[in-house]
């Protein structure tokens, strides 16, 4: 919903403000970064400020850039990029049809053809950063139409090659949905994926648990060792907790050095089980750093389980997931917190 003058002027002055404090200068990046922000839009991109920022309120440019690569330019190539593929998809499935079909009639399709590669050109100048996928389609339907009237003895030959093509977009479709670091599911899948799985438990009667997992003292790591290091780190906690997820299970990077796992049909006791083999597995790989093969000891998880209930919307199970962290972590780190614990505790408070 777009902003009111008044409101979106506010805003601005909130965000040069807040740019001035961080000691950050009024660049058109930095400026969007922080708007976005102040506009509390966005939860994720909140919070990995929150935890870049030192204790005098300051924030590097470095730091700076990463979170607007990772927030706002990744975020909006992913949305462009969802759009362009689907509607490629779309497509490169109508010439196929006409390919399939075309021994019936040849030349009646040539029309058809014609239509097709002209809305081809024009998805080509929107998009020129697919353009060699794009050219191969075009030279398809160009070449058919050159040679229209031996169209029917290469049926079988024309097939295969947008076969082959649409192969190629599904593989971009599916690249578009993984985080770039990791290659798990980005943020953008989870929310989506998550929606989806629970309304499928909710119909079907069947349990859905959530877990979400925060890479123990992250940010000193990163601060100590270097941010190359802190992406290895990433990469090996993704790899490990990918090992241990199967079947209909997603296993997503939620935001910085957290994870989530959508765990359909399965109880609080037994995504506890997981979870607890999943910081075991954690903890006990050694990281070494590769250029030198120096011992940089272990990692470990803190993690919150959740499981959905019947009015739950996708924001409050993520809420009740995200309490059962911060327990976890309030509870001395390397451990899981499930939310009968959490409830007990808070019972115990209570009485007390």
């Amino acid at each position: 919903m777009a902003l009111d003058t008044e409101t979106s002027h506010r805003y601005a002055e909130i965000t040069l403000g807040a740019l001035k404090q961080s000691g950050l200068s009024s660049t058109p990046d930095n400026y969007e970064l922080w708007y976005a922000h102040v506009e509390g839009g966005n939860a994720a991109l909140s919070s990995a400020i929150q935890k870049a920022t030192d204790k005098d309120g300051k924030l590097s440019q470095e730091k700076a850039d990463r979170l607007y690569k990772e927030f706002i330019q990744h975020a909006e190539l992913s949305h462009d990029m969802m759009k362009l593929v689907a509607r490629f998809h779309e497509e490169v499935s109508d010439l196929y049809d006409v390919v399939e079909q075309g021994g019936e009639n040849a030349t009646g399709h040539s029309e058809k053809l014609t239509s097709i590669s002209d809305q081809l050109t024009a998805a080509a100048s929107d998009t020129p950063n697919v353009g060699d996928l794009l050219e191969s389609i075009l030279n398809v339907a160009k070449t058919m139409r050159a040679e229209n009237e031996a169209l029917e003895s290469r049926l079988a030959e024309s097939a295969s090659e947008v076969s082959a093509l649409q192969r190629d977009v599904e593989a971009i479709q599916a690249e578009a949905m993984r985080d770039a670091l990791t290659g798990v599911a980005n943020r953008a899948t989870f929310d989506r994926s998550l929606v989806v799985h629970m309304q499928e438990a909710l119909d079907e009667e069947e349990p859905l648990a959530l877990l979400l997992g925060d890479i123990d003292h992250f940010k000193n790591f990163n601060d100590t060792w270097g941010h190359q290091t802190g992406d290895q780190v990433l990469r090996l906690v993704a790899d490990v907790m990918n090992n241990n997820v199967k079947g209909q299970d997603l296993l997503a990077r939620y935001g910085g050095e957290e994870f989530a796992v959508v765990l359909p049909g399965t109880s609080l006791a037994n995504a506890k089980m997981l979870a607890n083999r999943i910081r075991e597995a954690v903890q006990s790989r050694r990281l070494k750093k590769r250029r030198t093969n120096e011992d940089l000891g272990v990692i470990t998880m803190s993690i919150g389980v959740a499981t959905l209930n019947e009015n739950d919307s996708s924001e409050s199970l993520i809420e009740r997931a995200d309490q059962c962290l911060y327990a976890a972590k309030h509870a001395g780190r390397n451990c899981v917190i499930g939310e009968e614990e959490l409830s007990q505790k808070q019972a115990d408070k209570g009485v007390a």
